[in-house]
């Protein structure tokens, strides 16, 4: 499955998104076929409420529009693995056909998990939950994304140096996939999965003073950087890296609070506004950029395909459908932000 919709469609649909987002939406109306069941009823369920996922929801409603199915749209406001459970079990009640979720404590969730898949078909996105009974995983490769964070790590300290990386929490595992990438190729490594990698050592080059995560608080996140940038005061070889999209904006915010813009290298992930006029401006090295559009849009797709036609689904044999990442530098970033500026009608 590709995604074929236009770029003109693509902002169109995004707009619309924008207009009227909340927590929870959906394309039904009272009274419509989907309403009354005509149609397949699916849904999408993120991992929080971060405006990455509008993104991503413009995709799916592209694809419900396209695939005829009744969408909908959740997204916990607190990302909290309970609510999230909370969600998908009103949705089951509400006699939903397919779920597509990123799941948010992929270790604590997986008997929950397990049941839902043996009702009804279970996609993973963006976030995964490889030990449960899921037909497919949608999204980055995580390690490898991380690898491609690590790569900018070098380039910004070359001669090695300090690194602390900053994630809103550690249970997800696409932030420990990412914290793992990243680790590997400081030290050398060539690993495809996860293993024991503390805080606190020296890899290779680099020694990685701590893993600091902040539990989805934008707050908290600016503020871990601050204590980071207040205990290495005296540190000329220090690199600041920002695992899930806000953390590299409270990154900066941070630096230039302490007034270290340029001595201090920040490498991000995501596409936020913010961290791609810091590459703009030369204050952030560089971020990684997924494709959360074609997050939406793929799972909708496959979701209709699982409910209709189950045996004529593309899966991979290993269940998982990558959509590959980018590396966005001062090179390109003009270019990206661009084309990201239409999408959002900017």
């Amino acid at each position: 499955m590709r995604y074929r919709a236009s770029f003109v469609s693509w902002a169109s649909a995004l707009c619309l998104v924008i207009a009227g987002c909340g927590g929870e939406t959906s394309n039904s109306t009272p009274g419509s076929p989907s309403a009354a069941g005509g149609r397949p009823k699916v849904a999408f369920v993120s991992n929080n409420a971060a405006e990455f996922w509008t993104i991503c929801e413009a995709g799916a409603r592209k694809a419900a529009e396209e695939a005829d199915v009744d969408l909908q749209y959740k997204r916990p406001q607190d990302g909290a693995a309970a609510t999230q459970t909370q969600i998908i079990e009103d949705l089951l009640v509400g006699k939903t056909q397919a779920i597509a979720i990123s799941v948010i404590s992929p270790d604590n969730q997986i008997a929950f998990l397990d049941e839902v898949a043996a009702r009804i078909p279970l996609l993973c996105v963006d976030n995964d939950a490889n030990k449960s009974k899921r037909k497919a995983y949608l999204g980055t490769a995580n390690i490898k994304a991380g690898r491609s964070v690590g790569d900018l790590v070098k380039q910004a300290l070359p001669n090695g140096g300090k690194v602390a990386l900053f994630v809103g929490q550690l249970d997800p595992l696409n932030a420990r996939e990412r914290r793992q990438g990243v680790i590997d190729v400081l030290e050398g490594v060539e690993s495809s999965g996860l293993r024991d990698t503390p805080d606190g050592k020296t890899y290779g080059k680099y020694e990685l003073i701590g893993t600091y995560t902040d539990n989805v608080d934008k707050n908290k996140a600016k503020d871990n950087a601050s204590d980071v940038l207040a205990k290495n005061q005296g540190a000329e070889d220090l690199c600041l890296v920002g695992l899930w999209a806000y953390n590299p904006p409270a990154i900066l915010a941070a630096v230039k609070d302490a007034n270290r813009v340029g001595k201090v290298k920040i490498v991000g992930f995501d596409e936020n506004d913010e961290t791609l006029e810091g590459i703009k401006a030369g204050e952030v090295l560089g971020t990684i950029v997924q494709s959360p559009y074609e997050f939406g849009y793929q799972s909708v797709k496959l979701m209709a395909t699982l409910v209709r036609d189950p045996a004529s689904a593309k899966i991979p044999a290993d269940g998982i459908i990558d959509i590959p990442h980018r590396v966005i530098t001062k090179e390109n970033v003009e270019e990206f932000h661009s084309e990201l500026k239409k999408l959002v009608g900017k």
